[in-house]
């Protein structure tokens, strides 16, 4: 006996919806690319799939903006670290009891102008949490989603009886 065709429009769109948790999940792997690949895929069809498999392309939407959220906060923090601590070592005076050069691979480094300030503790601390957060938000959901539609748990759907 053959399927109806939404049946088999619906198991093709399962099937695509499962291949995005996929490509959302090993895409810190391949710098973003699969991501895109699956926000392209959850774009396209989710408003043409059924109301289960929407809400399983809207999630995959929502992982992949917030994957890019934590990434661009990485990337600005990181950014503000590191040209907060080339100012801190260019322009401020050094502390009295600092050592003044180290050596390192045969060469010597002066120490005498570094200085940590605030900022650059901060902002060194804010994209260290947000890449790390950001890397466990896009193996974890995906993977959270992943198992949902494979055992056709609804999006929100608790695990209590």
């Amino acid at each position: 006996m053959t399927k109806p065709a939404g049946a088999i429009r619906t198991e093709a769109e399962r099937n695509l919806a499962l291949l995005g948790y996929g490509l959302l999940g090993v895409s810190i792997f391949f710098a973003g690319i699969t991501a895109l690949v699956a926000a392209g895929i959850a774009y396209a069809l989710c408003n043409a799939a059924n109301e289960e498999l929407s809400r399983h392309f809207r999630f995959q939407i929502r992982i992949f903006w917030i994957g890019v959220g934590c990434i661009l906060l990485t990337l600005v923090a990181g950014l503000v670290a590191a040209f907060g601590a080339v100012g801190n070592l260019l322009h401020n005076a050094p502390p009295t009891d600092m050592v003044r050069q180290i050596e390192l691979f045969g060469r010597q480094i002066d120490l005498s102008n570094l200085r940590i300030s605030p900022l650059v503790v901060i902002s060194t601390v804010v994209s260290a949490g947000a890449g790390l957060l950001g890397a466990l938000w896009m193996l974890i959901a995906p993977t959270i989603g992943f198992i949902r539609l494979a055992t056709s748990k609804h999006m929100g759907q608790t695990a209590r009886p």
